[in-house]
């Protein structure tokens, strides 16, 4: 079956302004065109009346104390772990693990599966564009165990050449990939990636593998199960959520087979001078105490998500996206990186001006309080595939709308005037 045309858009998507309305702080600031959501994203009422709410009404040390208020603390916890259980489809609680975030979460299990699976001469695959978080804690545990990083190459458009799982193959490198890790989309050029190739391969090989779902949690109706992963992990604030916050999902059959990361208070089951012994899951790998509020926070933004629909929210999305595309395509010397393909990118958009540095494109359009992003945006790799050593960067949000776009393509015209 193929595939539906994507819309061509002569006016501006009838979308409105009813989602920003729950975020005070676009609502404080309407000059505003916030346009760095790939970074972090606003945070709407519920949210920040949800921490208000711990804070004020059930803040006391979870699990252990036999009191009242801590019991209120520890509902609310584990409330949060179940509702974050629904929103990615998992199987069991025991396979919900809050880190910080979806660095303290690659960093877990780069440690943790480089300790269970990992020796030398053996090999841990990833992708040439992925951010630094899905990219260094691999490298690292790669040189710690006398392994091989092995990149997935990328072509001149922003995507993988996964005939590369061929060539491991046709070699023989393919016996040696112990853990493959790659990130949904790219933070850097908004790819999609085509996830389901890599974990079809991988399944088929038992290799664990590992999905960075930080930029694909805010924007994709996010099923782990049906991704074919092993592992993936998000950030709490790019989804509407509390800095500080993060998941990170697995399967429960490799959790328990997989050593903890961390060790002291709350991962341990006995403690004795010669022998410690590890708590069941997901508390192994949850040592010391919590942010509970955080995880609190985290729940009622995945909370807000439900309750205007994901798929609606995407759909509100997909309509700016396609007009973002336009409008910035039609700015001439604007160099736009990553696919044209709408179906193979989402919500990034990193471009360049001939003859003007990222940085200075950003501080222009700040002075017109359009807010975006410039820099390598941690994923030096890919930039140097594209021979640049930087990008502005607009993302999108459901909350942005059509004149937050038009705002940015005519504020993109005037660094060009600015410059000339």
């Amino acid at each position: 079956m193929s595939r539906p045309e994507a819309p061509l858009l002569d006016s501006r998507p009838a979308v409105g302004d009813e989602i920003k309305k729950d975020f005070p702080l676009l609502m404080a600031h309407p000059e505003l065109a916030y346009l760095d959501n790939a970074a972090t994203s606003q945070k709407p009422e519920a949210v920040l009346k949800a921490l208000d709410t711990y804070y004020r009404e059930a803040n006391s040390n979870v699990h252990r104390a036999l009191y009242s208020l801590a019991e209120k603390s520890t509902v609310a916890f584990e409330d949060a772990r179940r509702t974050v259980e629904r929103f990615l489809n998992a199987s069991s609680p025991r396979e919900i693990i809050f880190t910080r975030g979806t660095t303290e979460g690659l960093n877990l299990l780069a440690w943790s599966l480089s300790e269970l699976l990992l020796g030398e001469g053996d090999i841990i695959l990833v992708s040439a564009l992925e951010h630094h978080a899905n990219f260094v804690p691999w490298q690292q545990a790669a040189l710690r165990k006398g392994a091989e990083l092995v990149l997935i190459p990328a072509l001149e458009d922003g995507t993988l050449d996964m005939g590369f799982l061929n060539e491991l193959d046709s070699d023989g490198r393919a016996a040696k990939v112990k853990i493959a890790a790659l990130a949904h989309i790219s933070n850097a050029f908004g790819t999609v990636h085509p996830v389901r190739i890599l974990a079809k391969w991988s399944r088929e090989r038992d290799i664990p593998l590992v999905l960075d779902a930080a930029q694909s949690a805010p924007h994709l109706p996010l099923d782990a199960q049906a991704t074919g992963a092993d592992f993936l992990v998000f950030s709490g604030h790019k989804v509407f959520g509390p800095m500080g916050s993060g998941v990170l999902w697995g399967r429960e059959e490799w959790l328990e087979k997989m050593p903890p990361w961390q060790t002291g208070g709350e991962m341990i089951s006995s403690v004795k001078p010669e022998k410690s012994t590890w708590n069941e899951l997901p508390y192994k790998f949850e040592a010391g105490t919590p942010d509970v509020a955080a995880a609190v926070g985290l729940a009622a933004a995945l909370d807000w998500m439900s309750s205007h629909g994901v798929e609606r929210l995407e759909a509100r999305e997909r309509d700016l996206e396609t007009y973002a595309m336009r409008k910035l395509t039609e700015v001439e010397g604007l160099i736009l990186y990553g696919p044209r393909d709408p179906y193979r990118r989402r919500a990034v958009y990193s471009f360049n001006l001939a003859g003007i540095h990222s940085h200075d494109v950003a501080q222009y359009l700040d002075k017109v309080q359009v807010a975006i992003r410039s820099g390598h945006h941690c994923a030096q790799p890919a930039m140097r595939l594209m021979g640049i050593p930087s990008t502005a960067r607009a993302s999108l949000a459901p909350y942005n709308t059509p004149e937050d776009i038009d705002r940015l393509a005519d504020a993109v015209r005037g660094v060009q005037e600015y410059f000339r």
